[in-house]
């Protein structure tokens, strides 16, 4: 060895040294494997709509986790802090995002901040307890959700569900745009799994078209309008109902020989068994927030069929 040594000239030692060095000290980074960019969403529903595109390129977080609610959502400092690694935050139009969002973009500048549901058609939530007709188009970002106005529900929507994944897609493929085959393959064989999940649907809840479906609060309707179902909902514009109102629900849940509520679990549900006793009925959870969005339709679509009995 020292014969060796004796053979390299002072500069030659010198690099081999800092190139010993470089293996222990700078190497390792060097070669370490890429760092996988975040990406942001508001709901988990989303986390899936991500996932399913990007796979494992990139990692997804919810702003709004298990059993809370986008309605009085307040970010914590933890999640402040994970705002400021993500690459991209995808919201939906849920009341928390219009107090958020110019927060999000005067501390983190490069975070790019993207509608997921711009182009989506608006459904009307019911007014006085009847279904309005009347629809928007897009862009009603963080619009309230008070009695009568746009229904930010866009995620339990199949149409709505596909133009978000469009813009999710785009997105993605201009972050990471060696990607782009990956994920068109991958936003095709969701979209499939889509269509057959709806056309099964369509097929086991024919028997209910035309119904009525009471609920506490009023997420479902672009659920229940894919299959021509009515919702009325106990809670309104985000209040508790009246006693009048309450009177007059259970007089119309009589009526129609209704004998479920259908509740999430992110509210109270103590009005919905007010009705439900008053009718001699039940009340069922199902969780329009639920991250695994496509067996969640399965699984509100069973609920559905068994609470009404067809």
């Amino acid at each position: 060895m020292k014969q060796w040594f004796g053979k390299l000239s002072s500069r030659g030692l010198l690099a081999f040294v800092f190139f010993v060095l470089l293996a222990f000290l700078g190497l390792p980074g060097l070669f370490a494997a890429p760092q996988v960019p975040t990406v942001a969403v508001s709901i988990l529903p989303q986390t899936e709509f991500v996932s399913k595109i990007a796979g494992s390129a990139v990692t997804v977080i919810s702003l709004v986790g298990p059993g809370a609610s986008p309605h009085n959502y307040e970010p914590s400092p933890r999640q402040m802090a994970d705002l400021s690694r993500a690459r991209v935050w995808f919201t939906i139009g849920v009341e928390f995002e219009t107090a958020l969002r110019p927060k999000v973009e005067a501390l983190y500048p490069a975070l790019k901040v993207v509608n997921s549901a711009e182009g989506v058609r608006y459904r009307q939530l019911e007014s006085g307890h009847e279904h309005d007709e009347e629809e928007e188009t897009g862009g009603h970002e963080g619009e309230s959700n008070e009695e009568g106005g746009v229904d930010p529900h866009v995620w339990l929507g199949f149409d709505a569900v596909k133009i978000q994944l469009s813009t999710i897609l785009k997105t993605l493929v201009n972050l990471m745009p060696e990607q782009k085959a990956a994920f068109e393959a991958n936003y095709r064989a969701y979209v499939a799994q889509i269509d057959r999940t709806y056309a099964e649907l369509k097929r086991d809840l024919a028997a209910l078209e035309g119904g009525r479906v009471f609920v506490y609060h009023p997420s479902f309707g672009y659920f229940l309008d894919s299959f021509g179902i009515r919702q009325e909902a106990v809670e309104l514009g985000g209040k508790e109902p009246t006693q009048k109102t309450l009177a007059a629900l259970i007089k119309k849940a009589k009526q129609e020989g209704v004998k479920t509520i259908f509740v999430q679990k992110q509210f109270s549900s103590a009005a919905a068994k007010t009705v439900a006793s008053a009718i001699g009925g039940v009340v069922v959870e199902i969780d329009p927030l639920a991250p695994a969005w496509l067996d969640n339709t399965r699984i509100m679509g069973r609920a559905l069929q068994k609470a009404l009995g067809r």
